[in-house]
């Protein structure tokens, strides 16, 4: 009621500005809310990471990896890396933007079929220019590479329509570690995982697997701020509305 009371009290101008204000304070809450998702996410993720175990489990005999295997996992993984590399763009280490080289191991797994799995070798700082392409060599003969287990997030980024792939030349530059669109454009069947080299190997690049994210209370910090500015919202509308009923009845 006191909503069509304020509706009924405004000039046309007047209810496309308050609509509009609806709608910010609406877009408000969302992220409000989203944040809170991004906190619950962050949380368990720094639990999976201290909660990882000791003995490595050997990838390459296990049927159903994302069902059985926790992230963070410690793996082994024997099978061959290809020569051609994937560098995933946007990384930034030590406050220096660059790429994680991902490795495409080609691994017999159970059922004998070989599938190829993704290794994330570690960071290599941007070149001069964007269209100079680090050139790196990885080893190729048949190794057996200790790791963890890890299932990429893929979230969406506003005013970006999925995942970017300059498959033109190798390297090949990504924007996300998405299987399914890796698997089309380089037409490998791709497992949807990634294995994260580890630190102790005495090849890949510089890398370090704890996360280095925003913490939770970080992100709740940010919801808080969103609610406030929807309530803040809220209150100027109302107050704008007490005000012009008021004028209105004199």
């Amino acid at each position: 009621m006191l909503l069509l009371g304020m509706v009924n009290a405004m000039s046309k101008g007047k209810l496309i500005v308050f609509i509009v204000t609806v709608l910010v304070i609406l877009g408000l809450v969302k992220l409000g809310f989203w944040q809170l998702d991004r906190a619950v996410e962050k949380e368990q993720l720094f639990q999976d990471y201290h909660q990882r175990g000791d003995t490595p489990v050997d990838l390459n005999q296990i049927e159903h990896p994302l069902e059985s295997l926790q992230r963070f996992q410690p793996v082994t993984l024997s099978g061959t890396l290809l020569t051609d590399y994937l560098l995933l763009d946007n990384q930034v280490m030590d406050g220096q933007p660059g790429y994680r080289v991902i490795g495409l191991v080609a691994a017999l797994l159970p059922g004998g079929d070989t599938q190829y799995i993704m290794l994330n070798m570690g960071w290599v700082p941007w070149g001069y220019h964007r269209d100079q392409l680090p050139e790196l060599e990885l080893p190729t003969q048949e190794t057996t590479f200790l790791g963890y287990f890890y299932e990429p997030e893929l979230h969406q980024v506003w005013g970006v329509g999925g995942t970017q792939i300059e498959a033109q030349r190798w390297p090949i530059r990504i924007s996300a570690l998405d299987a399914e669109a890796l698997s089309q454009a380089l037409e490998l069947p791709l497992q949807p995982f990634v294995v994260l080299l580890s630190e102790s190997a005495n090849y890949g690049w510089p890398r370090q697997w704890k996360p280095q994210v925003m913490s939770p209370n970080q992100h709740r910090a940010y919801a808080l701020q969103w609610f406030s500015l929807a309530l803040a919202c809220a209150l100027l509308v109302w107050f704008a509305s007490r005000s012009k009923t008021t004028t209105t009845e004199e």
